[in-house]
């Protein structure tokens, strides 16, 4: 996959495309407790700094750039600890069975940090982690489609 239809993939992830009902693709990869405004902003983020991860004019691979979901999730939890309590609370994050068993696999069921900071950001890193990965393989099989389009043009 080139670095034109990558970006071209990303940019189409706007607040307008995911509130009028044209992305729905994506919104199937992403993981049920992804929903709702506050959401919509996360996922237009998530878009903007894969942006930043596209910069070669090389083909890509989707296990190349999965390779980043790990540093990029990580990079959502390295902020004020306040900023990152904020966020969990805002997204609902402690009330979902699929992040809890996220964190367990994660943590191999052992957590070391068990302060509240703690404990909310392995959450927002296991939220953060799905998210990522879900906007960059929407974009990967949507750069597909572009690539197929102007080939068959």
């Amino acid at each position: 996959m080139n670095k034109q239809h990558l970006l071209a993939a990303l940019n189409e992830i706007t607040v307008a495309n995911l509130t009028n009902g044209s992305l729905s693709d994506l919104w199937s990869k992403l993981p049920d407790y992804v929903a709702g405004p506050k959401w919509v902003g996360e996922i237009v983020d998530a878009a903007d700094q894969w942006q930043g991860y596209i910069y070669d004019d090389r083909d890509y691979q989707l296990d190349d750039l999965t390779d980043y979901v790990h540093e990029l999730a990580n990079s959502e939890c390295e902020t004020y600890y306040s900023h990152i309590n904020k966020r969990v609370q805002d997204l609902s994050l402690w009330a979902y069975p699929a992040i809890d068993s996220d964190v367990e696999d994660l943590t191999g069921g052992q957590l070391v940090d068990l302060t509240l900071t703690g404990l909310n950001s392995i959450y927002l890193f296991a939220a953060m982690r799905s998210l990522f990965a879900a906007v960059i393989e929407y974009a990967y099989e949507r750069a597909a489609e572009l690539e197929s389009e102007l080939a068959n043009a």
